[in-house]
């Protein structure tokens, strides 16, 4: 963390005193204190000017205020000094959810940016070095302000919800030990969403769901144990049939399939060879008158009597081979024909022998029952024995969870009460008991000082507290209203105000009643004021609404 980080200065146009506008008020490192007067006066600003404070800061609650509907839409300008530089700023109350980054005259420059990015803007300016907190989960919680709602004595670290489980992780988180933590509940909420889904599956019927006790389960196997004895007697000598018969079924259909393909082989060779018969039984060539008298005119000398004398020959030549061509085909058509029955036959007979082989109907319904009896029961124990394990690993994880966050929370106890105590010691004279915190579960955690019960010891204790954490984590700055110190004696006030003058980081406290506390308080507050508030025209907008107009 950068220990130089810290809010510059806040601006705006409707700050106003009786001596005029109040300009640009100016901060520094240590105690900021807001200052009214003498008599305690109220309804002046300091409550409002810590959460214009808050809102620099990040923070929502002046945005949500009632100040806009009495001085109207305005806009809040602010400077951070980091590390590399100023880093100007201004925010809106009409659209508080952006912010503006602007140059030193606070002139917005490009476009706005959210409030998400602005924290984020904070959370590295500062340079803070922890893992899984936001800017706001550090600083919203200890700037206690009227109207935010977190400056309760019974549950100091509750903030914006109720639930004591997220004041706790915060303390983690702040005391940079949630690493230790953070993944067992990231395994824990993983194991538990798969055991709630598996659940509303089994609820909505998805995976079986009868069983939901041990002496259920158990039942389930001594049933499936019958079932199976009962099983393997019903199948015992229909086994053995059932093998021997289908041996003699694999051996007929391999010999038939043998005599499928030589007997396709025979008629392939009959097919070709009765191809080939009647191509050339159709192919033979006969001369007629026409094509000799076109011979003649081409060749006039051609001694076309001798041409007619071979082609009688051919002519009788043909008539013979026609006849022994036309007994052949026949009889290789005979041949294919016999050919093709016997293939239709061996092709029926592989047909017949594919079919499995026939069981009795009884012996099958019995068959059918048994296994639907036991795959039932068996898929409700695997449904249990599936939830069971679901059990387990959250359990595991719970367990595991616990011993971890116990150690780690044990640990944090030990710092805060430990500097609790050199703190208290320097708030009194005499010793007194300190504050002390005791977290009770990863749910819940107790803070109070044992003993003492009053009302101003408590205020004081709170106090204690928030110095403890700030010297302790890496929170960059706190905030204290007015009304907490209403309760709290001079001599407690005195201490505690020396306790936060050697605070290097940012303490913004309103402070009032001058003349109620000793001088070294007067001249502290005094010393560290950076605007004084008051009575008529010196409010933080120079006037009040508080003030009913007319009799």
């Amino acid at each position: 963390m950068y220990d130089g980080a810290m809010l510059k200065e806040v601006y705006c146009e409707l700050f106003k005193s009786t001596a005029g506008p109040r300009g640009r008020i100016q901060f520094h490192q240590g105690l900021n204190t807001v200052l009214g007067g003498e008599a305690a006066d109220n309804s002046i600003g300091k409550s409002t000017f810590l959460l214009i404070l808050d809102y620099c800061f990040g923070g929502e609650t002046y945005g949500k205020a009632n100040v806009k509907n009495y001085v109207g839409d305005h806009t809040i300008c602010f400077a951070f000094h980091f590390r590399d530089g100023d880093h100007y700023y201004s925010r809106t109350v009409s659209d508080s959810k952006h912010v503006n980054r602007c140059n030193s005259e606070y002139q917005p420059v490009g476009d706005p940016i959210d409030l998400k990015a602005f924290r984020q803007e904070l959370f590295d300016g500062y340079e803070i070095a922890l893992e899984d907190i936001t800017f706001r989960d550090m600083v919203g919680r200890f700037f206690r302000i009227s109207g935010k709602g977190n400056d309760e004595i019974e549950n100091p670290l509750h903030y914006k919800s109720p639930k004591g489980e997220q004041a706790v992780t915060a303390m983690e988180k702040l005391f940079g030990m949630y690493q230790f933590v953070g993944a067992l509940k990231k395994r824990l909420k993983e194991a538990d969403e798969k055991k709630k889904t598996y659940n509303k599956a089994r609820r909505l019927k998805l995976v079986p769901s009868a069983i939901k006790t041990d002496k259920q389960y158990a039942k389930n196997i001594a049933r499936i144990d019958e079932l199976q004895v009962e099983l393997a007697g019903l199948t015992k000598d229909t086994d053995s049939d059932l093998l021997e018969k289908e041996l003699q079924r694999k051996t007929e259909e391999a010999e038939a399939a043998s005599r499928l393909r030589g007997m396709k082989r025979q008629y392939g060779r009959l097919a070709s060879q009765y191809r080939v018969v009647t191509k050339n039984r159709d192919d033979a060539f006969v001369t007629t008158e026409d094509n000799l008298q076109t011979l003649a005119s081409y060749f006039p000398t051609v001694n076309i009597k001798r041409i007619e004398e071979v082609e009688a020959f051919h002519r009788k030549l043909h008539g013979i081979l026609d006849s022994e061509l036309s007994d052949e085909a026949q009889s290789l058509q005979v041949l294919m024909q016999a050919a093709t029955q016997e293939i239709q036959k061996l092709e029926a007979e592989l047909v017949e022998l594919g079919i499995p082989i026939q069981v009795p109907k009884p012996f099958l319904e019995k068959y059918s029952e048994l296994q639907r009896e036991i795959s039932a029961l068996e898929s409700q124990n695997e449904a249990f024995e599936q939830t069971e394990q679901f059990k387990a690993d959250v359990e595991a994880v719970e367990k595991d969870l616990d011993v971890a966050e116990s150690q780690v929370l044990r640990d944090i106890e030990d710092m805060l009460n430990a500097q609790m105590v050199r703190y208290n010691d320097r708030v009194y004279e005499v010793r007194r008991e300190a504050p002390t915190i005791k977290f009770e579960s990863k749910a819940k955690y107790d803070f109070h000082t044992p003993r003492d019960d009053g009302k101003g010891t408590a205020f004081k204790s709170l106090i204690v507290l928030d110095l403890s954490i700030l010297k302790l984590t890496e929170l960059p700055a706190i905030a204290h209203d007015s009304s907490i110190f209403k309760n709290i004696g001079d001599l407690p006030i005195d201490g505690i105000m020396d306790i936060y003058l050697e605070s290097k980081k940012q303490i913004f406290i309103a402070f009032d009643k001058e003349g109620a506390y000793t001088k070294k308080v007067a001249d502290a507050v005094t010393d560290t004021a950076v605007i004084k508030l008051g009575e008529n025209g010196d409010q933080l907008f120079g006037w009040t609404w508080a003030i009913k107009e007319g009799k």
